[in-house]
């Protein structure tokens, strides 16, 4: 083969090759959250780490799960690990924006935290900049996501206190709150315990709660921890957790 035929055929395949890229394997990687292929890669890479390091099941709301655009929407789950938030939008279509104690933001993954817009929260509660900011979020059809127990549960199952803040947020943004439990992760407040241990994770969507018609930010809190000692059958611990004084990275 002569050199002007081995540089067509280069040139061909890559056309072909480009052609592939634009035609489906980019449509493909932004039909995900975030809607661009950069998202879509690591949405599809954290859905395929939450299948096979945590063996994790779906349950509940699954035709819902499905929708990119569900309109303005509240997370709220209880806290097992550092891998919680991974295995909740593994198996979600839309983007959730986090809310998380800004002690635990390492400066080393400042590009993480950019990436994903989360919402750095001070647990002294003095600062109400964080919960305007999600109330602004959901408002404009934004979705958050919050673990209202503060930090990792531990002793692990059971619920513990949940911040106020969570009912007054979704008192004022007004938007239904899809109530999650997570069980079966690695028991573990470590950080990469959490993230590489091996287990058989669950992610029930329990349901979704219309709270238009209460106004009051304490009914709601004390109801969605209810609901959640109610489908979990893990015992009520009404002792406020140690403060964490641990690294923000506890690898």
């Amino acid at each position: 083969m002569t050199w002007p035929w081995i540089i067509l055929l280069a040139v061909a395949l890559w056309l072909i090759l480009a052609g592939t890229v634009y035609a489906i394997i980019i449509p493909w990687l932004a039909n995900a959250p975030g809607e661009s292929p950069v998202t879509g890669l690591i949405w599809r890479v954290v859905r395929l780490y939450a299948l096979v390091v945590h063996r994790v099941r779906f349950e509940g709301f699954e035709e819902f799960r499905r929708i990119p655009h569900p309109g303005p929407l509240i997370v709220v789950s209880n806290h097992t690990g550092a891998v919680d938030p991974l295995l909740i939008q593994a198996a979600c279509r839309f983007p959730i924006r986090w809310m998380m104690a800004s002690e635990m933001m390492s400066s080393r993954m400042d590009w993480l935290w950019r990436q994903q817009r989360l919402i750095p929260v001070d647990r002294d509660g003095r600062d109400a900049g964080p919960a305007r900011e999600a109330i602004r979020h959901v408002q404009s059809g934004g979705i958050i996501g919050i673990f209202p127990e503060g930090r990792i549960v531990n002793p692990p199952e059971q619920i513990r206190p949940f911040y106020m803040g969570v009912g007054l947020i979704v008192a004022r943004a007004q938007a239904p709150v899809l109530l999650v439990w997570i069980s079966g992760t690695p028991k573990t407040n470590r950080t990469m315990e959490s993230l590489t241990g091996f287990s058989e994770a669950r992610v029930k969507f329990v349901d979704l709660i219309d709270f238009q018609d209460e106004r009051d930010g304490h009914v709601i809190t004390a109801e969605l921890r209810r609901r959640l000692a109610e489908i979990s059958r893990w015992p009520i611990n009404d002792q406020k957790m140690p403060p964490h004084v641990k690294p923000a990275l506890e690898w």
